[in-house]
């Protein structure tokens, strides 16, 4: 499978078709969009990233991640709907963040989300510590990845 991406905005159209099968997901999973985790006007484009992954033309996957703070960004609108895809997808923000000066990455899911769980684990990223809002939070589990080393 062959798989392109392109560095967008938050407002970009193929982004936000995405973002609301990713939400319409999460709700099947959750019962939460997840929407309330990100909002995209806050969106800095010399800290953060934002990548549409495109089949023959048609998107397929995205994701953005966000300065967290010093080296370390987050991921945020993990979403795949093609096998394959969200492996492209997670490599190319992860070039991307390094590429801005990013060394770790940490994201988080609801641990009922077993498939996003494991996909991460599966991309070498471990149970952390949790962080900010999702301290205490049980049905949250909080993962990273050294980007570089």
């Amino acid at each position: 499978m062959k798989f392109e991406h392109k560095k967008v905005e938050p407002s970009n159209s193929d982004f936000q078709s995405l973002v609301a099968e990713l939400n319409s997901s999460l709700t099947q999973i959750t019962s939460d969009s997840g929407e309330s985790s990100f909002a995209s006007d806050t969106f800095d484009s010399s800290k953060d990233g934002c990548i549409v992954v495109y089949q023959n033309n048609v998107a397929v996957a995205c994701g953005v991640f966000r300065y967290h703070e010093s080296e370390v960004c987050e991921l945020k609108r993990m979403y795949s709907n093609k096998y394959g895809a969200g492996s492209y997808l997670l490599e190319q923000l992860e070039r991307y963040a390094v590429n801005k000066g990013y060394r770790r990455a940490v994201l988080s899911t609801r641990r009922v989300n077993s498939k996003a769980v494991s996909f991460y684990e599966r991309n070498s990223y471990s149970e952390s510590a949790a962080y900010g809002k999702y301290i205490g939070v049980k049905r949250s589990i909080c993962l990273s990845k050294v980007l570089v080393t």
